[in-house]
């Protein structure tokens, strides 16, 4: 009754608080709608008419400045009464959104008539909104409890308090809830007109309400657009403004997903426009992958507000953007590439010298990436898939024309040298295929085929046998212009920080040296103004563009992390490196010093010990040798015979051979533990999977985990038709060992649970990254071909068995267009082998992509988009393996590393994913 009564709004409001978090949810709100309306009448708020007030504050401000002590009591209330509505608000949206999860659930166990009846009236008012900064929806508090039967005597009284809330909930605001939410934090916003929280919270949900009302009508009308999208845009806009550096990742891309879905309407188009001006020219910078993606949009307006941004970003930032814009440039969509031009034009205006560089250092780069007994291997490859497999004609010609044209026009030494030789053969098989084409469709002759065929084999295996894969190539032989290419105005790839001066390209290391792998990447150097050698890996045959969104992501975890308390103290982070695209699939990665990785550790432990590298493998494969035919069962049988007859302790005692003294072995230990532990959970969110040994990579000096190749996202490698991955990341007893005494139960599973706990506190921002990650057309071309090509069947398998019979068929020709050794997983060099990668046109992303995207280009309205999204969420609220069941982070955890522990996963796993490591 006291603190009824106190005359202290401070006071009053951290008692409400309490009461919440003692679950007194409903007299606590209660209070929180009485107190905010005694304090509302005593300095005259309306919250039904917000904006008359806001014309006021100003007044009161100045008075407060002048000294009225009433004035400042005054704006001292306002202040506060400001954090009474949002918390109205947060707590209405606590309230809704436990009520459908109960709903939901009962819905789906089935319901009496009455329950029936209750089900229905909150089917009719739910909403998207979530509410932000708790970790758990429930509205009633759960204790740590032992024993299965008093967590479902808990589970079964939170049910029972979740449904009389909502119950109260519904006689509380009936349909008006989402009317409410919105109310409280706009009264928010204009009472505390400098408060990002609540900015950034009112354009959210309006955001929410926007997808809410186009997921259950398909569109969306003009009066949603002027109540929901602009408001949304303006907040968003706002909220940017008042933000730090490290917060406005999530409002920007919530900011360009509300601005691309509905530019059509001149309102959207038109708030944008008036923004831009509001917020620095930086705020874009993190942004230039997703607004690129989108040079090409159908709106025009929305074109011209592009290429207008991206010119005033080049002119103040030209270091931070051309590459990107030469990757558009170099786009197979006209549209695309002619508005990438055009703002180059505009740029080389005002850089000209160094607009040339970027457009000579890139060009031969790319040029670097497959020279052209590589480039006419695999396109000769994958023609003959074309033609053999598929009796597509036209399709193997718009492969081969290009490079046909490029032997027409050598540039460097070695291509001069490789006209001499194969010229005359390659430009009579074209000439077969010209004559073929040149008659009428009808009376085409098959046997001109046949004959330019003939040749481009014996091209191909000449090629193999002529030209072996070099292990290093001279930039005077490949790329010479890069020789002549020193004190650049142009600065090192990726280096660029508005905040630092300039590293400037000074040279190119003449000599790069070619790894073994399948992609034979390169290994290169370029001086910089610094001093510094900096080394960048040059791929080709892969578009990095995915790459580059995943370091974007994991950016913000690393921002979100340095935020926490608890895992700021443990210096809790991902290892990242630069990531820079040079065309839709070639690139340089930054090179990672200092690391191996963990099959290369393993082969030289057992190398250095006399013991095979597949000594697992060879252990399964004495207990089981039909392998290939056993049940799940005896694979796990024979799968835990292997491990309970061999150390498995490799890894582990390399990196202890590998520390000076016991001190830093400890030291290393503690970062290998922590770093695994970030990624693991990092990894699952983001659905990362590829997982083998060879992609995950540990620093020699420090024992961190860092992880390469982030292309197999969204759970794809979960759902392939042959060897899904059934664990969430990778957790072997190879990784355990060198966590000692602990094992999971120390380090790792603490660092696991603070590290999902500030993801789930934090799913808004999350969410907005990779909303737009999803979403992104340059980037979803794989999971949305997929979907084309019939990795998502239906109940009549039809596309499965077409993709089969195609399969059958190209088995004629396989081993005639295969190069040797490729594809072929060799058992002794089980580890090295990934199987996990899709094969299907990696590098074919080109005009096929676009017909695919909308009209609109965001993919709002691809089912898988919308699962990979609702997917994503789940995880991120602790429903992720029931739907209808919420749980806390240990327990969400300790399921995880039971899912990545179990043998029954492990054993059915792929050869090449080495799971027995």
């Amino acid at each position: 009754m006291a603190i009824r009564l106190s005359q202290q709004p401070a006071l009053v409001y951290m008692y409400l608080k309490y009461k919440w978090a003692a679950d007194e949810q409903r007299e606590a709100f209660q209070m929180l709608e009485m107190f905010a309306s005694d304090y509302a009448s005593k300095v005259g708020f309306d919250p039904h008419n917000p904006d008359a007030f806001a014309e006021h504050i100003d007044a009161r401000v100045l008075a407060n400045l002048n000294g009225r002590s009433e004035a400042a009591d005054d704006a001292r209330t306002i202040h506060l009464l400001a954090r009474y509505y949002f918390k109205q608000a947060e707590w209405l949206s606590t309230a809704q959104q436990s009520a459908l999860l109960t709903q939901r659930a009962r819905a789906k166990v089935g319901l009496g008539n009455e329950d029936a009846s209750y089900a229905r009236r909150m089917a009719r008012r739910e909403s998207i909104g979530v509410r932000r900064g708790r970790g758990s929806f429930s509205i009633g508090g759960s204790g740590a409890m032992s024993g299965s039967a008093s967590r479902d005597g808990v589970r079964a009284s939170d049910d029972g308090r979740n449904r009389q809330d909502a119950q109260f909930l519904y006689e509380l605001k009936g349909d008006r809830i989402n009317e409410a939410i919105l109310e409280s934090y706009r009264a928010a916003t204009v009472l505390d007109r400098k408060w990002y929280k609540a900015w950034h919270s009112l354009a959210l949900r309006h955001y929410h309400e926007t997808q809410r009302y186009e997921t259950a009508h398909a569109c969306i009308t003009e009066d949603v657009v002027e109540n929901h999208v602009v408001p949304a845009v303006h907040g968003f806009f706002r909220a940017i403004q008042l933000s730090k550096s490290d917060t406005t990742l999530q409002d920007t891309l919530r900011l360009l997903t509300a601005w691309f879905n509905y530019s059509q309407y001149e309102s959207v188009a038109q708030a944008v426009q008036d923004g831009f001006n509001s917020v620095s020219i930086r705020t874009w910078l993190q942004v230039i992958p997703q607004i690129l993606a989108r040079i090409h949009i159908k709106s025009e307006s929305t074109r011209r507000l592009i290429r207008q941004l991206l010119v005033e970003v080049g002119k103040a930032h030209p270091h931070a953007i051309l590459f990107s814009l030469y990757v558009a440039a170099r786009s197979d969509h006209t549209e695309r590439s002619q508005a990438a031009k055009d703002v180059l034009a505009k740029l080389h205006d005002v850089f000209p010298e160094l607009v040339e560089e970027t457009e000579v250092v890139s060009r031969e780069l790319i040029r670097i990436t497959l020279l052209f007994p590589e480039m006419w291997l695999e396109a000769l490859r994958n023609a003959s898939m074309c033609y053999y497999g598929q009796k597509d004609v036209v399709e193997m010609m718009k492969i081969l024309r290009p490079l046909h044209k490029r032997a027409r026009n050598p540039e460097t030494l070695r291509e001069y040298h490789f006209v001499q030789m194969f010229g005359s053969d390659l430009a009579a098989a074209e000439e077969h295929l010209n004559q073929y084409f040149s008659t009428d469709p009808a009376h085409r002759n098959e046997a001109l085929v046949q004959q330019a065929w003939e040749l481009y084999y014996v091209v191909f295996r000449r090629i193999e046998k002529l030209f072996p894969k070099p292990s290093t190539l001279a930039l005077k032989d490949t790329a010479p212009t890069l020789l002549q290419c020193r004190d650049m105005e142009l600065a090192v790839p990726g280096t660029y920080d508005p905040d630092r001066e300039i590293v400037y390209i000074q040279s190119f290391d003449p000599i790069l040296m070619v790894y073994s792998s399948k992609q034979h990447p390169r290994r290169m150097f370029i001086y910089g103004s610094d001093g510094v050698k900096y080394t960048f890996l040059l791929k080709g045959r892969e578009d990095l563009r995915q790459d580059e969104r995943v370091m974007q992501l994991f950016g913000l975890i690393n921002s979100l992390l340095s935020r926490d308390t608890e895992t700021a103290r443990r210096s809790l982070a991902i290892e990242r490196f630069p990531v820079i695209p040079l065309s839709s699939n070639s690139g340089l990665i930054g090179f990672y010093p200092n690391c191996d990785n963990i099959n290369n550790i393993i082969r030289m432990y057992r190398d250095s010990h006399n013991q095979p590298l597949n000594l697992e493998q060879r252990m399964a494969l004495q207990f089981s040798p039909n392998w290939d035919t056993l049940t799940v069962m005896q694979k796990v049988e024979s799968f835990e015979y292997a491990l309970s007859n061999t150390p498995g302790n490799d890894l582990q005692r390399a990196m202890w051979y590998k520390s000076p003294n016991a001190e830093v072995w400890l030291e290393r230990r503690t970062d290998y533990t922590r770093s695994l532990a970030v990624m693991s959970i990092a990894g699952y969110i983001l659905g990362l999977g590829d997982r083998h040994p060879s992609n995950i990579l540990i620093h020699e000096r420090t024992g961190k985990v860092v992880h390469i190749d982030l292309g197999d996202c969204f759970e794809m490698a979960a759902h392939r038709e042959k060897f899904p991955e059934k664990v969430p990341f990778r957790l072997t007893r190879m990784l355990i060992m060198p966590m000692e005494v602990s094992s999971i139960e120390g380090i790792f599973k603490h660092t696991a649970n603070h590290t999902m706990r500030v993801l789930r506190a934090n799913r808004d921002s999350l969410m907005a990254v990779l909303e737009a990650f999803v979403f992104d057309p340059l980037v979803s071309w794989l999971y949305l071909q997929e979907s084309e090509m019939g990795i998502d069947t239906g109940k009549d398998g039809t596309k499965k068995q077409k993709r089969s019979s195609r399969s059958t068929q190209q088995s004629d020709y396989a081993t005639r267009w295969s190069t040797s050794g490729v594809g072929n997983a060799n058992m002794d060099d089980i580890g090295s082998v990934s199987g996990s990668k899709p094969d299907a046109g990696i590098s074919k992303a080109g005009n096929g992509l676009y017909d695919i995207v909308d009209g609109k280009g965001w993919q709002t309205g691809n089912p898988k988009a919308r699962a990979i999204v609702k997917r994503i969420h789940d995880k991120l609220i602790g429903t992720d393996f029931n739907p209808n069941e919420q749980l806390a982070v240990p327990e969400q955890i300790e399921k995880l590393i039971q899912q990545a522990t179990s043998s029954e996963n492990l054993a059915v796993l792929y050869v090449g994913w080495v799971p027995l490591w």
